[in-house]
This record gives C-alpha cells, sequence and structure tokens, in this order.
C-alpha cells in the first residue's frame, strides 16, 4: 500500500536533485486539492490511472420504535473506477 511517504521516498529518489521539502510540500498540495475537489462533488480523472467521484446513497426508512418516527438518511460514498491501463497492469 502506498502511503504519501512512499510516494515522497520514490520521487526522492527518482529526482535526487530536487530537494526532499519541495517534493513533500507539493505531494500535499496535491493531495489537498484532490480533497477539496471530493468535497464540493466534482469528479477527478488521472489520465492511465483512474477516475474519482463521490456517489449518494439513500439508506432504507427505518422506524424508531420509541419515537415512533420514521427517518430517511442520505450518505456519500467516495467511488473509484481504474482505467484499462491500469487494470491491465494489475492482472498481469
Amino acid at each position: 500500500m502506498a502511503t504519501k511517504s512512499n510516494i515522497i521516498t520514490k520521487i526522492a529518489k527518482r529526482h535526487p536533485l530536487l530537494d526532499k521539502m519541495v517534493i513533500t510540500a507539493t505531494v500535499n498540495r496535491f493531495f489537498e486539492i484532490l480533497a477539496s475537489t471530493l468535497k464540493r462533488h466534482n469528479r477527478i480523472e488521472v489520465r492511465g490511472f483512474g477516475s474519482f467521484s463521490i456517489r449518494s446513497y439513500n439508506l432504507k426508512e427505518t422506524n424508531h420504535l420509541m419515537l415512533q418516527k420514521f427517518a430517511k438518511n442520505q450518505y456519500f460514498k467516495t467511488y473509484f473506477r481504474s482505467s484499462k491501463k491500469l487494470s491491465d497492469l494489475i492482472n498481469e
């Protein structure tokens, strides 16, 4: 599993002339942009990797016996769909 620190380390090894603080700031900013975009329910596509989107789901109606109310709640989940290129690499 790739973590931010693993990504930063791999980039630093591939590009030894870049300062590690610059790499760290860039990677952190990249994930901040991804998170803020998903919070606004916008779709993100990374070519050759996949796409992220937010999907909404409705809970089934529930009966609270004590309150005698029916509640219908909506919740959201992050959805990832891998690209064909990534799927082919994984399935090799």
